[in-house]
C-alpha cells in the first residue's frame, strides 16, 4: 500500500485490474486502515511515552499526501491534544478545536521536568471545543481555579481526572458539571508520589469534599486517593455510582466498607486498595486494614448489585469474607506497598504489607467456597503460586475465567522462580493449573522474564503445555522487570506485563519459530 493507493485484487501484478485510490474508499474502512496503522506501531512498542506522545502522529504523512485524506485524518489526529509551548504560543490554533475530544493539560514536560506556561487563552478555548467529554489535568502546583472553572463551562464534559493532585488552594464557591459521569482524583504522578511538605491536607479533604458533593447526583464511576478523601464521605449520597476505587493511602479517618458504601445503592464494582502511608511515621495505621464489620450481615443488603470486590493487605479472618454476597462474579485480593516505594528505592526499608502465607490463603479460599458463581479470581502471598493452593481454587471456584496469582513485592525479587524450570514443584505447578478447564486469561509471577534465545524456548515448550492442557486458556501473562526509568507508576501493578496469547503462539509454532513479539501491557 501507498501513501494513496490500495490495490483491491488477489493479483496486484495484472493491470487490467481495477484499482481503487484509498480517498476513494468508504470513510468507515479509511479510519479502520488509520487505527490499523497506529495499533500496528503500538504493538510493536514504539511510542516509548505514551503519555506525551499523540499516537494518531504517525497519520501525519498519510494526511499530507492529498486533500481529501487530509479531511478523513484531521479529526483523528487532533482527537487528543496536549498543551505545549511552541514559540512562545501555549493555546492551539483555532481550526482544530471543533475536532478535539481529549484535551491533557499540565505545567511541566514528564520526561524532563520542564516548565509549561498555562495562560488564560488555553482554558477559554475550553469552553469553545463542542466535542470535549474528557480532560487530564497534571499539575506540580494546586491545581488553577481557571482551570475548574472553564472546565464546569463545558457542556459536554464527561470525564474528570486529576493526577498527582494538590488541591488546597482556593476552589470556587460553586462548580458546575452537569453531565460529568467519571471523576478521578489521585496524588500518583508519572513518577509515582511526590508532594510537597506544606500541603494543607485539612483545607484539600475539604476542597476535594466540595467537588464530590458537587458531582455526586450523576457520577458513576469515581477513583479517589485515600490521603484526598473528606471526613464526611459517608454523608455524600451517590444514587448512580457504579464504580468506586480508593487507592494509596488509607484516609485519615479509616471507616469499613459497609459505612463508606451506606449511600451507593447502584454500586457494582468496589476497590479498596489501600497501603501503609510509610512517609507519616510509626503512628500510621499498618496493615492488615480492617474492611468488614463483625456486627453487621450480608453486604447484599447494602449493596445488592454489587459483583467484583477489590480489596489489599486485608487479614485472611476479616469478617468481610463471610459477608460477600453469593452473587459476587470477581473478587480480587491484593498485597500491595506503599507507592511511594519503587523499583528506584531499593535501598529503603521494606514496606509494611500484609502477604497471605501458602496455609492462610488455601484457608482463605476454603472459606470463600459459598461463592460459586465467582469467574474472576486473584490473591497475593509471600510465596505464589503452589501446586496445593491452585488445586484448592480449582475445586472451589470451577467456573473461572480470570486466575492471579501474584506476589507480594514481587518487584523486589527479581530472581524469583523460574516459570521455565523443569523442577518437580512447577511440574506440579503446571498439572494443577490444567484443572481450570474454563480459565482464559492467567496472570502469575513465578518467572522473572529474560528474553533470551534459551528463555524464549523454555517459555516457548511451557506455554504450549499451558494452550495444550486448558483448551479455553486465550492468554498468559508474566511480569517483566524492567529498568527503564519510565516505570508505569500509575499503572495498578508496579511491572509491566508481558502478554503470550494463543493466537501468537500456534502461528509461530506453524512457521517453525520463537515465540512471537510479546505485548507490552502497561
Amino acid at each position: 500500500m501507498s501513501a494513496t493507493g490500495i490495490i483491491l485484487s488477489e493479483h496486484p501484478s495484472d493491470s487490467s485490474l481495477p484499482m481503487a485510490t484509498l480517498p476513494s474508499l468508504p470513510e468507515d474502512l479509511i479510519r479502520l486502515i488509520a487505527e490499523w496503522i497506529v495499533c500496528d506501531d503500538l504493538d510493536r512498542g514504539c511510542l516509548v511515552w505514551g503519555e506525551e506522545q499523540n499516537a494518531y502522529r504517525l497519520l501525519l504523512p498519510l494526511s499530507e499526501s492529498c486533500k481529501p485524506l487530509r479531511a478523513y485524518m484531521k479529526p483523528l489526529i487532533f482527537k487528543t491534544l496536549h498543551n505545549w509551548n511552541i514559540d512562545g504560543e501555549s493555546v492551539w490554533p483555532k481550526d482544530i478545536w471543533s475536532h478535539v475530544v481529549t484535551v491533557k493539560l499540565r505545567d511541566h514536560v514528564a520526561q524532563d521536568q520542564a516548565v509549561l506556561k498555562v495562560t488564560q487563552d488555553v482554558y477559554t478555548a475550553l469552553t469553545q471545543m463542542p466535542l470535549l467529554t474528557n480532560a487530564i489535568l497534571r499539575y506540580n502546583s494546586v491545581v488553577p481555579p481557571a482551570a475548574l472553572q472553564s472546565l464546569g463551562a463545558v457542556t459536554n464534559l464527561k470525564t474528570l481526572e486529576i493526577h498527582q493532585a494538590r488541591l488546597d488552594g482556593l476552589l470556587l464557591s460553586s462548580l458546575s458539571f452537569p453531565l460529568l459521569e467519571k471523576l478521578v482524583v489521585t496524588i500518583t504522578g508519572f513518577r509515582g508520589i511526590s508532594r510537597a511538605n506544606d500541603i494543607d491536607r485539612a483545607a484539600e479533604r475539604a476542597n476535594v469534599g466540595r467537588l464530590l458533593r458537587c458531582v455526586s447526583r450523576n457520577l458513576t464511576f469515581l477513583h479517589l486517593s485515600g490521603d484526598l478523601m473528606p471526613v464526611d464521605f459517608d454523608e455524600i449520597r451517590w444514587p448512580r455510582l457504579q464504580s468506586l476505587a480508593v487507592s494509596e493511602h488509607t484516609p485519615s479517618r479509616h471507616l469499613l466498607v459497609p459505612v463508606l458504601t451506606a449511600h451507593t445503592p447502584s454500586l457494582r464494582d468496589l476497590q479498596f486498595l489501600y497501603t501503609a502511608d510509610m512517609s507519616r511515621g510509626p503512628e500510621e495505621l499498618r496493615p492488615p486494614f480492617a474492611y468488614g464489620d463483625p456486627t453487621r450481615g450480608s453486604l447484599c443488603h447494602i449493596l445488592p448489585r454489587l459483583t467484583a470486590l477489590s480489596l489489599s493487605n486485608v487479614s485472611d479472618d476479616d469478617p468481610i469474607f463471610s459477608q460477600l454476597p453469593e452473587s459476587l462474579n470477581a473478587l480480587h485480593i491484593h498485597a500491595r506497598c506503599d507507592p511511594h516505594y519503587g523499583l528506584d528505592h531499593a535501598d529503603l526499608p521494606k514496606p509494611a504489607v500484609a502477604a497471605l502465607s501458602n496455609g492462610s490463603a488455601i484457608w482463605l479460599v476454603k472459606r470463600l467456597s459459598h461463592l460459586t458463581n465467582l469467574a474472576e479470581f486473584t490473591i497475593s502471598g509471600d510465596i505464589f503460586p503452589t501446586a496445593p493452593l491452585l488445586e484448592t481454587i480449582a475445586s472451589h471456584f470451577p467456573n473461572l475465567i480470570y486466575l492471579e496469582t501474584s506476589r507480594a513485592n514481587y518487584q523486589r525479587r527479581r530472581d524469583g522462580q523460574d516459570f521455565t524450570g523443569r523442577e518437580t514443584r512447577n511440574d506440579a505447578v503446571l498439572t494443577a493449573l490444567t484443572r481450570f478447564r474454563r480459565l482464559q486469561t492467567l496472570k502469575l509471577t513465578m518467572h522473572t522474564v529474560r528474553l533470551s534465545p534459551r528463555s524464549s524456548r523454555e517459555q516457548s515448550e511451557t506455554y504450549e503445555r499451558l494452550f495444550g492442557g486448558i483448551p479455553s486458556l486465550e492468554t498468559v501473562h508474566l511480569p517483566w522487570f524492567s529498568e527503564s526509568p519510565w516505570a508505569p507508576w500509575e499503572s495498578p501493578d508496579p511491572v509491566t506485563w508481558l502478554s503470550y496469547d494463543r493466537e501468537r503462539m500456534e502461528r509461530s509454532a506453524s512457521r517453525n519459530t520463537q515465540p512471537a513479539p510479546v505485548k507490552i501491557i502497561l
